[in-house]
């Protein structure tokens, strides 16, 4: 790619293979040279390291210490700038993050990037700014854990404080997507922090939150703190990437874009656009082979229509599911949500039992993920667990209560609780699940059956005329001919009693 390409103060001549600042040659080494060139022209994504070590180091073989090396060295010799514009990408390997023509290029394709700039201190003493960068420090690695997006790294974030920078600046310079900020205040014995989540270009606000605490447990409230922005930051992002992914041209989508079109699709409690939600998936994955999420993604359609008891979408649609979820785990394994979300797929459909150890290793790598807490959910509720996936379903809901699956947890909860014969409980969760969203099945098949098993036929009745509306072709035979698990098991003689028709 020939020509001059200028990302904040620098310029790459490709033509000479010069690096200058200001106009002054920066003294720079052949390999560090292509490496930088690899990182421009990826435009803002993530190169691997398998690419750049490919780059500079051409038909040799070496070890990942020399590329971490010779980066180390690049951003020494680019200066003060270079933490914050060469970031790490954990897992993954490195990212351009810093052009200076922002507003005339175009978007970085890809999962976005979150910087957690450094909290203010607004109080008088020096403990409470190290408590304020403890609180971030623990953020970025909370953070750090999650693959949907990628996190600015500690040492860059604090860079940002030492040019003061804000998130319009930082979104300007460093393709920073999203910006969390806070600050910290003393007050006695209390503490009091402040947070908040900003779509950086616009600093639009996202989400608001504020937490006090008594300076005595200071540790217990940083966990506390880390765990409440954590939980709610991943499905607050993935919300506003949807809507982004939205209003994007149809001819300017890359995979990225594609699978976050899909995604309402595949989450609605109805099956009427799953046929283009997997069409959506399959163009996901072809766009981008070693892009896990969408062959995960279509695989649970397939697994959501077999749930609901509605018909196949092919003539193979168990095997499709499996194929799908098999090749994701092949691709994403090192992702906890990948992980966990294939071994729902493979216990619930392939009846594979081992994969539920992978659900539980999944929430232990990334315990603040409401997704893979969900799944964990639903898998050891299958599997008979109902107190563990009770407890699976509580820290979902109460890490993120305004989450848009909140009503699939509440539901959860309801479901378990009249599996063990707790129906009054089991009607209280059914029925927040229906104040979050009025119209899941499952919701009203659970009260149906929780009603009837308290002997309040007429309000079981009511609830079976309102399932029936919402899929009139649902009988018992078809519950007792779909994939079984406790719930579904516990629901046919009440529904009979309620009165279900029976084909």
């Amino acid at each position: 790619m020939a020509g001059r390409t200028t990302f904040g103060p620098f310029t790459l001549d490709r033509a000479r293979k010069q690096l200058t600042r200001d106009g002054q040659a920066v003294p720079i080494s052949h390999r560090g040279y292509v490496v930088l060139e690899a990182l421009l022209d990826a435009d803002g994504a993530p190169v691997s390291k398998d690419a750049l070590m490919a780059r500079a180091w051409p038909d040799m073989m070496i070890e990942d210490g020399n590329l971490t090396v010779l980066v180390s060295t690049i951003r020494r010799q680019l200066g003060e700038d270079a933490d914050a514009m060469i970031v790490t990408v954990p897992r993954v390997g490195y990212r351009l993050v810093a052009q200076a023509d922002a507003a005339g290029r175009k978007e970085p394709a890809g999962p976005p990037l979150i910087a957690v700039l450094p909290f203010a201190n607004h109080g008088s003493l020096a403990e409470d700014g190290y408590f304020a960068d403890g609180v971030v420090d623990d953020i970025i690695t909370a953070l750090s854990r999650f693959k949907s997006f990628a996190v600015m790294s500690r040492g860059s974030t604090f860079a940002l404080r030492e040019k003061g920078a804000d998130a319009r600046t930082a979104a300007r310079e460093f393709g920073i997507r999203y910006a969390l900020e806070g600050s910290i205040r003393r007050m006695g014995d209390r503490l009091r922090v402040t947070a908040q989540l900003l779509e950086a270009a616009s600093n639009t606000p996202l989400w608001a939150d504020r937490y006090d605490g008594a300076l005595a447990d200071v540790f217990t409230f940083q966990d506390r703190i880390t765990e409440s922005v954590v939980g709610v930051i991943e499905p607050t992002i993935r919300r506003a990437e949807i809507e982004r992914a939205r209003r994007k041209p149809a001819s300017n989508v890359d995979a990225y874009d594609l699978y976050l079109k899909a995604l309402p699709m595949v989450y609605a409690p109805g099956p009427e656009r799953h046929a283009e939600a997997v069409e959506l998936l399959n163009r996901a994955a072809q766009l981008d082979p070693g892009f896990a999420l969408p062959r995960v993604y279509a695989a649970m359609v397939y697994e959501a229509r077999m749930s609901l008891r509605v018909p196949p979408l092919g003539n193979r649609d168990k095997e499709a599911c499996l194929e799908l979820a098999r090749s994701a785990l092949a691709l994403g394994g090192t992702d906890p949500l990948v992980r966990a979300l294939c071994a729902f797929l493979l216990f619930r459909v392939g009846n594979d039992a081992s994969a539920l150890e992978g659900l539980r290793a999944a929430v232990r790598d990334n315990p603040n993920n409401v997704l893979i807490l969900t799944a964990a959910a639903d898998g050891v509720g299958v599997h008979g667990c109902l107190e563990e996936s009770i407890g699976y379903h509580e820290r979902a809901y109460a890490l993120s209560p305004g989450s848009n699956e909140a009503y699939w947890n509440l539901f959860g909860l309801g479901a378990s609780h009249f599996t063990l014969g707790n129906y009054e409980t089991a009607i209280e969760w059914c029925l927040k699940s229906l104040g979050t969203f009025n119209d899941l099945i499952y919701s009203y098949i659970c009260l149906a059956c929780s009603y009837a098993a308290l002997d309040r036929i007429d309000e079981a009745h009511a609830m079976i005329r309102r399932v029936r509306e919402l899929n009139p072709a649902l009988t018992i035979k078809l519950i007792q001919d779909g994939v079984q698990d406790p719930f579904a098991v516990a629901v046919i003689p009440w529904l009979r009693k309620a009165g279900l028709p029976e084909r």
